[in-house]
């Protein structure tokens, strides 16, 4: 595995949703293929089904990644073993398991949404961090929801993340209150200009970024970590 950690920009790359531009978003050979060309930080999804087992997948419904039309919330986990269509499809539990296997690689563990209000807070982060115990150390659970960040150092989780809804004072009174190890934000949502993000003992990840002139342009303004489908072309 290449050792490279840092672009010609000397900032760090995030595999979004592994190594997406090329292959079946959070899937463990899309996560797989990240590290092969460099990166050793990679993000993925999460979902509950209905039984409460944990997998990685970004939408609610199968159908954009599979071709299935069933919603998450409609299966088990007998189900998700046995149906051919999601044989794509991993359980977070066997993503630990590949964790476990490449012991430099830190994931970037997302918790949906949609499974927060289908099942209650309370219960995705109970199961959500059974799961992620056998690889714990490596995982930095985050979310758009400020409570999902809060309840995961209290759950146990060392590491959080908060995805940024609305770079604004309110967006601000949050990330301060929480004060999360990692801050994302979407390149869209960012103000116009050269000033400073806002500062704090939190590392910026910016996504999604597909141009080195666009990494450029973030690096002064406090960013040093970048998340991008497009892992080789930003690595290289």
């Amino acid at each position: 595995m290449p050792a490279t950690l840092y672009t010609d920009l000397n900032m760090r790359v995030v595999a979004h949703r592994g190594f997406a531009s090329k292959y079946l978003e959070n899937t463990i050979t899309a996560l797989d293929e990240a590290v092969k060309v460099g990166a050793e930080m990679v993000e993925f999804d999460v979902q509950l089904t209905k039984d409460g087992v944990p997998i990685m997948i970004h939408d609610d419904n199968f159908k954009r990644t599979t071709g299935l039309d069933l919603s998450v919330f409609e299966i088990n986990k007998k189900d998700l073993q046995n149906h051919v269509a999601l044989k794509s499809v991993s359980s977070v539990e066997e993503v630990m398991v590949w964790l476990q296997a490449n012991p430099k690689v830190t994931a970037f563990v997302e918790i949906k949404q949609q499974s927060i209000l289908f099942h209650g807070l309370e219960k995705c982060m109970k199961a959500l961090k059974e799961v992620c115990e056998l690889a714990i150390a490596q995982c930095v659970l985050i979310s758009f929801n400020p409570f999902a960040v809060e309840a995961a150092i209290k759950t146990g989780f060392r590491q959080t993340g908060w995805v940024v809804i609305s770079y604004d004072v309110a967006g601000e009174k949050i990330a301060r209150n929480i004060n999360p190890n990692y801050l994302f934000a979407d390149t869209e949502i960012l103000p116009e200009g050269k000033s400073k993000l806002w500062e704090g003992h939190w590392d910026w990840v910016i996504y999604e970024v597909v141009s080195k002139e666009v990494a450029r342009k973030l690096h002064p303004r406090g960013v040093n970590i970048i998340e991008t489908k497009e892992v080789e072309q930003m690595l290289s």
